[in-house]
């Protein structure tokens, strides 16, 4: 810069006037600034290659990092979409929606369920009800069972006085025998309604082996006074003794057809018997055939 100033100074022509002289220095100095501009330009040109090259190179390696990296970002995503969403299908999505069927489920068998209640509930008035009407019936049968309770011990107590006339007319004249086999007829006939009123009686309370043992010692009875017996007396003591093997068939798995049997031979055997009814066996006719329908058709269901 000192060099071209004192060049400038030697080639301007010297100013007399000292206002002229600050113009002339302002001129040199922008002529001084552009030839350092022109300067700076120049080494700018030269360097510009290098720089260009590299920045080349930079924004290279930059465009190669910058697809690296989408491409890992796009892959990433990629994976966790193809891994990810089935373990959050696997984890999340199907328990809810197992969770939402089990629900659907449980309200659909508490729905069964309220329902089967409200059917006990109805079935439980109904049991209920046949409770109360089978008490009813059980009161029925009690009052049939204490009647016939009566009429067995009514009947007893004349059982033992025709025994005890027996035994009296036992020690009778040889005249006596007539009357006597015919008292031993009417006794063993009292004897064989007895056993049979007493199985009735048995059958009422469903104790059917002890009904049993009673028509079959009716039976036997029978049989004897049947081998005794006028003619006359046959045919009703055959029909009885019919009637008895029948009862004896059903028994125990018909005692409805067993009871029909034994009121038939009790009948029969009514029928036969030659006395006039009295106060000690009106009840058996009339205390047996009333009761029979209900008592033996409320307990066989």
């Amino acid at each position: 810069m000192k060099k071209i100033d004192k060049k400038q100074e030697e080639e301007i022509v010297p100013i007399p006037e000292e206002r002229h002289i600050e113009p002339a220095e302002e001129m040199v100095e922008e002529k001084a600034e552009e030839r350092d501009e022109e300067k700076v330009k120049e080494k700018k040109k030269n360097e510009t290659p290098r720089q260009t090259f590299d920045q080349i190179v930079r924004r290279f390696v930059l465009a190669v990092l910058r697809l690296i990296i989408i491409v890992a970002v796009i892959g990433g995503c990629g994976a966790l979409t193809f891994y990810g969403a089935p373990f959050l299908y696997d984890n999340f999505v199907q328990p809810v929606e197992q969770n939402a069927s089990q629900m659907n489920d449980i309200a659909l068998r508490q729905s069964q369920l309220e329902f089967q209640f409200m059917d006990l509930q109805t079935r439980l008035a109904t049991l209920e009800a046949g409770q109360t009407s089978q008490s009813d019936s059980l009161a029925e049968i009690v009052s049939g069972i204490q009647t016939l309770e009566a009429g067995q011990t009514t009947q007893s107590e004349s059982l033992a006085a025709l025994d005890a006339r027996l035994q009296t007319l036992e020690g009778a004249d040889a005249e006596r025998n007539e009357s006597l086999t015919d008292l031993k007829y009417q006794t063993n006939l009292l004897q064989a309604m007895e056993l049979l009123s007493r199985a009735r009686l048995f059958l009422y309370q469903s104790n059917y082996g002890l009904a049993r043992s009673d028509v079959q010692a009716a039976r036997d009875v029978l049989a004897e006074m049947q081998a005794a017996a006028p003619e006359s007396k046959q045919q009703d003591l055959t029909e009885a003794t019919f009637r008895l093997d029948l009862a004896l068939k059903n028994l125990p798995d018909f005692p409805v057809a067993a009871s029909d049997d034994l009121d038939i031979a009790w009948q029969i055997l009514l029928q036969g018997y030659p006395i006039a009814p009295t106060a000690t066996l009106t009840p058996f006719p009339t205390s047996t055939a009333a009761p029979i329908p209900t008592i033996t058709g409320t307990p066989t269901p």
